[in-house]
């Protein structure tokens, strides 16, 4: 277990703990992950440039830990200690750097075989990224009010608002107009989230209703 440091005041002004820093540091990884493969699968450019802006993110959060390890560090028995997590968050940090390196295949355009983007075109679970404009019917509305999961079968993964970094949102979390949204689902159920979120489809009953 970590020892418990001092907290400190991040760029959006929401104290975190070293562990919580660890955290969000390790979730970040996995979705990157996940949306790096998924960016070169679709050839979207739009996920790829999301894996660097997460990137970014890692990079603040482990200068933001270096920060609360240089004040927390009180005798040698606490710099021993932090020096495991400070190593954990490098490592960290260099896998979320060799992840945002996939993205070059679509970023660069070197392509994949179209017949392997073929095959896993047929997945169904699927990942895309969405832009809430100021004329979309999700506006004010919260993830559990939606009933996303149960109405279309797909997670909101991510919702990055302005600077502000939101992992695996709360149900009681709603979209605000310019959210940049990570979800995921069935193909199907994608496209009729992103036509909501653009302001194109403009009746919830229609979105749900062309995949009930």
């Amino acid at each position: 277990m970590l020892p418990s440091f001092s907290s400190f005041e991040r760029t959006d002004s929401t104290p975190m703990s070293v562990r919580e820093i660890l955290v969000e540091m390790k979730d970040l990884c996995g979705l990157m992950i996940d949306l790096a493969y998924a960016s070169v699968l679709f050839n979207d450019e739009d996920l790829a440039n999301e894996v660097l802006e997460y990137e970014r993110e890692i990079d603040s959060l482990l200068y933001e830990l270096w920060t609360s390890a240089s004040v927390a560090v009180r005798d040698r028995e606490d710099a021993k200690m932090m020096s495991s997590v400070i190593k954990l968050a490098i490592a960290m940090d260099e896998i979320s750097n060799a992840v945002s390196d996939i993205t070059h295949v679509v970023l660069r355009k070197l392509g994949i075989h179209e017949a392997l983007r073929d095959v896993f075109k047929k997945i169904d679970i699927q990942y895309r990224r969405a832009v809430i404009s100021k004329d979309s019917i999700l506006v004010g509305k919260s993830i559990g009010e939606l009933n996303l999961d149960v109405e279309l079968g797909i997670y909101i993964l991510a919702i990055r608002r302005g600077d502000e970094l939101i992992i695996d949102p709360e149900d009681d979390v709603k979209f605000m107009k310019d959210d940049v949204v990570i979800v995921k689902g069935p193909h199907e159920s994608l496209v009729n989230f992103i036509s909501a979120a653009s302001g194109k489809i403009r009746d919830w009953k229609a979105v749900i209703g062309d995949v009930s």
